[in-house]
């Protein structure tokens, strides 16, 4: 089983949170909030007593025990959080003023108030939110925590008390707080100074006017299509070299040396660090090159053109065809790893409570979803010292595997797959894995990318697929949809006890929409409702384990799909409709995955079934009962 927590990455900050897998109880009697405040008081009172032992037992059993105790460390105050050193500051729980509301007649959800208190340094409050089940008269178990509003305050108030305790010698190094200095003195210019970059020990400043998005990370639709804001970039001379005109500037040469891409709307270009516009603001992709005489491949509409080693861009390119060029698109089929080691280019933030540097990665490689398109990694200039020694913030790392190239029959396509790893740093961080393809598709004449979490399973997960399975093919369902199979962490409880569908076959159904690939939304483990099945579906590899872990851990491989999944796909199409199970067991299996209170579920869900679905019934009936007539009833 590979449960992970979920990371959710901030503006500059990452913060986690702790979510768990549940194995729901029998029904039982609603929770009442008296019996529920008691419960709460009773775990904030080994907290206080720092019995962190006797807390741990609040939470319920499915939940991983190194998360736990991390979690009962910092709200007890033995340690700070993501490290073993004792915290800075105190914390408290209140439980006493929480609000309680019952989400369903089984759970409770819990916010409480966690104040953060310092000397004489005013005090900070932030919310943490539990969710209980009801296991008994009177008992209760902690399923989920969710902590992200506490790690982001905890950081924060933890960074502030540094800066204000530390001398900032210690915390930052002498080119940081030169370049701290003058971006001060920019500020009578400019509305924000948001980054600066060291150039041979002088720094360069990103500087914006106008109104900065608090999302300026993660903006949504509505302000990445009409920002309010405006971007330039100063000098160490304080000239400014690219006028405050682009909605974003990359790292000065992150792209391409000694270049600067720009991005405007949907366009890019690329600017010289002399401040001479290089390549103009009209093309929606630049794709760096490993060749001869052009370093760059630069897309308008259907045109393609090249960007030349003395700068120049050439005449649109008769015929081109883009399936030529890939060996020498740059990490066109490469495997290749970003950390702070391997990257010279990196920018500092303005801030003082920002302890991590940042890559904004070649526009190229966030659309194609081999990067993010904000990467933090830790900063080799600054140091903050013992008291924050721990996981850190930011990435570790991202490390990009090529997995190999598939081209279609007809040759109307050419499909490039990667793994990527990202190893997120933080009060609850870890190694993920995304699968990620680029379709090369040849009768458009362009390159468009995908890419998706490896784990389907219920709950929260994402660490890297560690079984003998390594599937991936694309095949074209028609000019406009494709079906994306492979490999993923399953982690799906069948119907026999202690048997789990561990790894296998995801299958992702991707449409054109726009220039891009659009995922078809599924809650399905097998998506089923958007194809005809046929033979070609029975054949994959599929580990099954029985759930444990290390020595217990008893798995197999198979190749095929077995009477138990064929069911198990079946009565998920049903599940999917919320329908009540005659048999309690694949209730329980699919409570889970597609949650409703009881008085909710269908009896019958005939009319909601369509075309597909039915076919699909009858065609894995005709697998499991190869004599028997097709019926179409769920058990």
């Amino acid at each position: 089983m590979k449960t992970k927590p979920v990371i959710i990455i901030g503006a500059c900050i990452i913060a986690f949170i702790a979510v768990f897998l549940f194995v729901r109880s029998k029904r039982l009697a609603n929770p009442e909030k008296a019996e529920v405040m008691a419960f709460l008081n009773q775990f904030n009172g080994a907290l206080q007593l720092q019995d962190t032992k006797l807390a741990a037992t609040f939470f319920d059993e499915s939940i991983d025990k190194k998360t736990v105790n991390g979690l009962v460390n910092v709200l007890s105050n033995k340690t700070g959080l993501g490290t073993n050193a004792k915290p800075l500051f105190k914390l408290d729980l209140n439980t006493e003023d929480s609000e309680i509301n019952f989400s369903n007649p089984e759970l409770a959800e819990v916010f409480s108030v966690v104040h953060l208190n310092y000397k004489d340094i005013p005090e900070s409050t932030t919310t943490l939110t539990f969710t209980l089940h009801k296991t008994g008269p009177q008992q209760f178990k902690i399923f989920k925590v969710d902590a992200a509003k506490l790690a982001a305050t905890y950081t924060a108030f933890q960074n502030n008390i540094i800066n204000l305790t530390v001398p900032e010698e210690k915390l930052f190094s002498p080119q940081t707080l030169a370049a701290f200095k003058i971006a001060e003195s920019l500020k009578s210019r400019y509305d924000s100074i948001l980054w600066f970059q060291q150039i041979n020990n002088k720094p360069w400043f990103y500087v914006t006017k106008g109104k900065l998005p608090e999302s300026l990370y993660w903006p949504t639709d509505a302000e990445r299509a009409k920002p309010e804001y405006k971007m330039g970039l100063v000098n160490a001379d304080l000239k400014e070299v690219i006028p405050v005109e682009y909605d974003l500037i990359h790292n000065i040469g992150g792209t391409i040396d000694g270049l600067i891409e720009v991005e405007k709307g949907d366009k890019k270009g690329f600017y010289s660090t002399e401040g001479k516009l290089i390549v103009p603001v009209n093309y929606e992709q630049i794709l760096p090159l490993n060749d001869d005489d052009n370093i760059a491949l630069l897309k308008n509409g259907a045109d393609y053109s090249y960007l030349k080693k003395d700068l120049t861009t050439g005449e649109p390119i008769a015929d081109f065809k883009i399936a030529d060029i890939l060996p020498k698109i740059k990490h066109y089929g490469d495997s290749y790893k970003v950390d702070e080691k391997t990257s010279d280019k990196l920018l500092e933030y303005n801030s003082r409570v920002q302890f991590t540097s940042l890559i904004i990665s070649p526009s190229y490689l966030a659309e194609w979803h081999m990067m993010p398109k904000f990467l933090d990694l830790p900063d080799k200039l600054r140091h903050p010292g013992a008291d924050m020694e721990g996981d850190g913030e930011g990435y570790g790392y991202v490390e990009v595997k090529f997995s190999g190239e598939q081209k279609s029959e007809d040759n109307w396509f050419t499909t490039a797959f990667y793994s990527v790893l990202e190893d997120y740093l933080g009060g609850r961080g870890g190694l993920y894995e995304n699968r990620a393809m680029l379709l090369v598709d040849k009768k458009q004449n362009r390159i468009l990318g995908f890419d998706a979490s490896s784990y389907h399973g219920n709950g929260e997960g994402g660490a890297p697929v560690d079984g003998i399975c390594r599937e991936n093919f694309v095949k074209a369902i028609n000019d406009t949809l494709f079906e994306f199979k492979t490999t993923s962490t399953l982690f799906a409880e069948m119907y026999a006890k202690d048997t789990y569908l561990d790894e296998g076959p995801y299958y992702h159904y991707l449409e054109l929409k726009g220039g891009k690939l659009v995922a078809k939304e599924s809650s399905r483990l097998f998506p089923t409702q958007f194809v005809k099945l046929d033979d070609s579906y029975l054949a994959g590899c599929y580990s099954i384990t029985n759930g444990q872990y290390d020595e217990k851990l008893k798995q197999k491989t198979l190749d095929h799909l077995t009477p138990e999944m064929l069911q198990y796909m079946k009565n998920e199409i049903y599940a999917s409709y919320h329908y009540k199970f005659k048999n309690q067991r694949w209730d329980k299996i699919f409570d889970d995955r597609y949650y409703v209170n009881e008085k909710d579920k269908n009896v019958s869900v005939e009319d909601s079934l369509t075309a597909i679905d039915k076919y699909n019934i009858n065609w894995i009936n005709s697998k499991l009962n190869p004599q028997k007539p097709a019926v179409l009833a769920a058990q």
